[in-house]
């Protein structure tokens, strides 16, 4: 399991469209406090784009039913990932992402 992002930058780093984006596979498990992986990268030393799509995806997998996990409520998942900012998560990006989802969407 640890390895897929190392497997996922292998095989997209020769695709020239995706170059741009191979900070997101290969780095969205490495964790705030610099326990993630793969290389054990910390705070800012983790790219933006990859902080901003691990909470992201935390949102998805959490809040859409799972074969494994019914939906969690957008509350209780609210919750989860701010019990994950500072060791999991870059605070200020969980910050803006809960202002985010917790914005009205304006129909146009």
């Amino acid at each position: 399991m640890q390895k897929h992002p190392i497997y996922a930058f292998e095989m997209l780093s020769n695709i020239e469209y995706l170059k741009p984006a191979l900070d997101i596979p290969y780095c969205h498990h490495e964790k705030w406090d610099g326990t993630g992986y793969p290389r054990g990268l910390r705070g800012d030393e983790i790219p933006l784009v990859a902080r901003i799509f691990s909470v992201a995806d935390i949102w998805d997998a959490l809040t859409n039913e799972r074969r494994y996990h019914p939906a969690w409520s957008k509350d209780k998942t609210r919750e989860h990932i701010k019990s994950l900012t500072q060791t999991h998560l870059d605070p200020k990006v969980v910050e803006k992402f809960l202002e985010l989802v917790d914005k009205p969407h304006r129909q146009g």
